[in-house]
């Protein structure tokens, strides 16, 4: 006979006897819920009391008064103040002598929001407490439903568990809790009242293994839920090999339940710039996660050589309402070797600052800030594409909207043109200072309307009329110095009182100066207002033979200024020119017509698969007059003979002057055409007869004619194409041609002196080729490789939204192979100037040594240079919880960094574990910034 049998024969005596004094007196009752004792009188029990068997519902027991005294009616209320819940599979036994309940089998106890699970449980309902453990299973030869605890959310897995629902407190051995992204074990744990625990022998990992590959080993640590683990001495243990590397104690924060991160040291990296500023440790330093909507980390570079750099970064959202990301940086860079520095110290910074709001209500806030010294992208930056970037522009922008009609905006901006260091002088100084051009914009208008149909209209011809007003404005200030032509050849009169410089003609010759503290009042003085009205007005549609549209309209525009110049004939072929302050409007009004068609065209091929080929051409062309612009200009007598010039009034004499009175026309066109095929599918079973796919998404052509102007009136003719061949070879091309001749002319230097007279009429070709672009680009993966990832662990749309749409920034374990291949042709060739060619080859792409390990590489060669061009080849190795990668970049374009690498291991984030992926580090990858 087992001891179990035996123990539920010895129950059952002890429930007869029980039952026999029920039916002598009056007793307290055995019922089905564990209750709070109340000072009443017991009540009479029901005569079903037995042994529970597997096949009954779930049961209770309520505890009652044994005592059947009446003055006993003054007893303290239990300290129980929920409802008791309990089950079991197997089986529940009830020991009253003991009072205690055992259950056996997926037993499960609820107490408010304390639920215990276990395949033994023993309650005893008059110390309070409850006992939980697992049973072993002979066959299997291991332990089966050990404890599982949880309080208000929290949940522990143990080995055995005392708990008392009284004082609160427990004894735990052998636990497993998570906590935040990491979990805890220990040997024995007791917790308090308060919930906080204190653990023997317990280790901290992020590693979700049941043998993790990494830990923290403590022998005493203190965990308060939802706030911080704290810790006495600890090292760290990787793959079971205790490493010298720990501390006398540490804190951990826990993170809260939104996804914020957690609060903590940033591990610097490991490298080398051989020919910069050598060894460094970069990207160390600390993050905090302040709350779910904003968080901070302050990082820092330390070179063996001298240099060093701090950044801060503070991404932010608010959840419906917007997003952005704050970047500052800064750098003192020191070049030189370990026995002198080479070159001056120079000190570099970087501002970015990203904000995109939600569309949402009536207006919105949007931000795109990157400003940086004009050497840090060459020195500093971590990106290859911004490595090789020589241009930057910022832009903070708000918009309003008013009701239906009416809408404001105003933008601050500023662009940069980086210098180019390879213009040096004689003696080896840079002399291109770079651009700066910055302004302050505003815009206001009125959305068109249709007067005449404010109500619906009845869909009469003048309804479709409509007009609107558009008015916009700015500050401008830049760099640059524009230099009037003075001189009397030109002008065709003295100029009596000529200034030293005049600025703000893009037609005169400019200088550039740099930009500091030393010129920045010459910047802010050079500033100038702009500002410009119109009111479009539309007219209605004209439909000429079914198929051409004509589209008339006319428009009212005009300028503001805040200076005026006014034109004075003195004597001896001299005029005055005096310069007004104030605030000044010219107004104009201006004619347009447009007309478009579509012209379609097919060619039956008749082949196997191809039927046809459908060929769509659309032309366009427009004209536009103004027929006076007269308060744009002062005719002005200039000499003795009384010949007449027409001189602006509001802008630089050496940059605008006319002869060919106050009025401007000119007709542009276009000519746009699109080709497809006409196929047979190549099954009968998608049941479609023809399926249309395109040779060539768009050629098109381009230019414009000057009526008015009394020389070279035809613009440059611009044609571009594109299209998307054998599936996934995309192709783009563009290119410009100028119509007219050149001559040797030393003024103008190796370029010449553009003439009127067209190309083809001086034996110079039908049209000289200024510049081309040809452009093609492939990638090649296995099927499927380009669907967007999806992780089953939890985690913002923000993490998940930036790994779909940054898939190249991401290695994938998943993925056996990518390859991406690029090759560009740039060709420039002004006047009679030697032409310049920039011809490049690219590669990227990766490929799996093992479902492990990932080989990385991106490379190219530059065929004019002949020469490899910016090459990085990377080692990924995927430890599950743990990545290591090393990379090497033997060529970077730059004497200054070239030949730098890295080696790094870091423990990965749950969600890239999940996904399967690995951060890539290019050849100077941004890290911590």
């Amino acid at each position: 006979m087992s001891p179990r049998t035996q123990k539920s024969i010895a129950s059952a005596a002890h429930w007869l006897l029980c039952l026999a004094l029920i039916l002598m007196g009056n007793f307290g009752l055995m019922a089905q819920r564990l209750l709070p004792r109340k000072p009443t009188n017991p009540v009479v029990a029901p005569d079903s009391l037995q042994k529970r068997s597997a096949s009954l519902p779930r049961v209770g027991v309520t505890m009652a008064n044994a005592d059947s005294t009446k003055k006993d009616t003054l007893q303290a209320q239990s300290d129980l103040k929920s409802t008791v819940v309990y089950s079991a599979k197997d089986s529940t036994i009830m020991d009253p002598t003991a009072q205690e309940v055992h259950l056996y089998g997926q037993a499960k106890v609820t107490y408010g929001a304390i639920v215990l699970q276990a395949d033994y449980i023993r309650l005893n309902w008059t110390t309070n407490e409850v006992f939980a453990k697992g049973t072993y299973d002979t066959t299997s030869k291991k332990w089966v439903g050990e404890p599982i605890f949880e309080d208000n959310g929290e949940k522990y897995d143990t080995k055995e568990l005392r708990y008392n629902f009284k004082t609160r407190k427990g004894f735990i051995k052998g636990i497993v809790t998570q906590q935040g992204d990491g979990n805890i074990r220990g040997t024995t744990v007791k917790k308090d009242a308060e919930d906080n625990m204190y653990i023997r022998g317990s280790i901290y990992t992020t590693c979700n293994l049941t043998h993790p590959h990494f830990h923290i080993a403590a022998k005493k640590i203190k965990v308060i839920p939802e706030k911080q683990v704290i810790s006495g001495p600890f090292n760290l243990v990787i793959a079971d090999v205790p490493l010298p590397l720990g501390l006398p104690f540490g804190f951990f924060p826990i993170p809260k339940k939104k996804e914020i991160g957690t609060s903590g040291l940033i591990m610097p990296t490991y490298g080398e710039e051989p020919n910069g500023r050598g060894y460094y440790l970069r990207d160390g330093g600390y993050y905090w996660a302040i709350s779910d909507k904003i968080n901070m980390s302050i990082t820092g570079q330390i070179y063996s050589r001298g240099s060093w750099g701090i950044g801060l970064a503070m991404p932010y959202a608010v959840k419906y309402r917007f997003n952005g990301n704050f970047n500052l940086r800064f750098n003192r860079n020191v070049q030189g070797n370990e026995i002198k520095v080479l070159n001056k110290p120079r000190n570099d910074f970087s501002l970015n600052w990203t904000h995109t709001p939600v569309t949402r209500g009536t207006s919105s806030f949007g931000a795109s800030v990157n400003i940086g010294s004009n050497s840090f992208n060459q020195f500093n930056e971590f990106s290859t594409q911004r490595y090789i970037q020589n241009v930057a522009g910022s832009s903070v922008q708000y918009n309003k909207q008013f009701g239906q009609f009416a809408r404001m905006g105003t933008s601050v901006r500023v662009n940069q043109r980086f210098p180019d260091r390879s213009k040096v002088d004689a003696e080896g100084k840079q002399i291109d200072p770079g651009a700066i051009d910055a302004g302050i914009d505003f815009n206001f208008g009125i959305n068109q309307i249709a007067p005449f149909a404010l109500k619906g209209g009845t869909g009469a011809w003048y309804e479709s009329f409509r007009l609107g007003m558009d008015f916009s404005g700015g500050l401008t200030a830049n760099n640059n110095i524009v230099y009037a032509d003075t001189s009397s050849a030109r002008l065709g009169f003295v100029w009596a009182n000529p200034p030293s410089n005049v600025v703000g003609s893009s037609t005169s010759p400019i200088t550039t100066y740099a930009l500091n503290a030393e010129t920045f009042s010459q910047f802010i003085k050079n500033s100038q207002f702009t500002g410009r009205f119109s009111i479009p007005i539309s007219l209605p549609n004209i439909k000429l033979f079914r198929y051409i549209n004509i589209t008339p309209g006319i428009s009212m525009s005009g300028d503001a200024f805040t200076q005026k110049f006014q034109y004075k004939y003195i004597s001896g072929n001299k005029v005055q020119v005096d310069t007004l302050k104030g605030f000044y409007f010219a107004n104009n009004v201006s004619f347009s017509a447009s007309v478009n068609t579509r012209l379609y065209g097919t060619f039956f091929i008749k082949g196997k698969r191809l039927e046809a080929i459908r060929h769509t051409v659309i032309p366009s062309a427009s004209i536009s007059y103004v027929p006076d612009q007269s308060n744009l200009y002062e005719k002005t007598v200039v000499n003795e003979r009384g010949e007449v010039r027409y001189l602006n009034r509001y802008r630089t004499v050496g940059g605008n002057l006319t002869t060919s009175g106050t009025s401007a026309a000119a007709i542009s066109w276009s000519l746009n055409n699109l080709f497809e095929a006409k196929l047979r599918p190549k099954s009968d079973s998608t049941g479609k007869q023809f399926e249309k796919k395109s040779i060539l998404d768009n050629l098109s052509l381009n230019g414009s004619y000057n009526l008015m102007a009394d020389s070279l009136n035809m613009s440059d003719i611009s044609m571009a194409a594109n299209a998307q061949l054998f599936k996934n070879l995309n192709f783009n091309f563009s290119a410009s041609f100028d119509p007219y001749a050149y001559v040797q002319d030393a003024a103008y230097g190796t370029v010449g002196r553009k003439i009127n007279k067209y190309s083809v009429m001086a034996n110079q070709g039908l049209a000289k080729l200024s510049n081309i672009n040809i452009a093609f680009s492939t990638r090649f993966a296995p099927k499927g490789a380009d669907k967007p990832k999806k992780a089953n662990t939890p985690n913002t749309e923000e993490q998940q939204r930036m790994i779909n749409a940054n898939p190249a920034a991401y290695v994938d374990f998943n993925i056996p192979w990518t390859v991406n291949f690029s090759y560009n042709f740039g060709y420039t060739k002004q006047g009679l100037a030697k032409a310049t060619t920039i011809q490049a080859l690219t590669m990227q792409g990766d490929f799996s040594l093992t479902p492990k390990w990932k080989f990385t590489y991106s490379t190219g060669v530059d065929v004019v240079a002949k020469a490899p061009s910016i090459t990085n080849i990377g080692i990924i190795r995927d430890l599950h919880c743990w990545e290591m990668s090393f990379n090497w970049t033997p060529f970077a374009g730059s004497g200054f960094r070239v030949n730098n690498y890295n080696f790094e291991i870091r423990a990965k984030s749950a969600l890239l574990r999940d996904l399967k992926l690995s951060r890539r580090r290019s050849f100077y990858d941004q890290g911590g910034f």
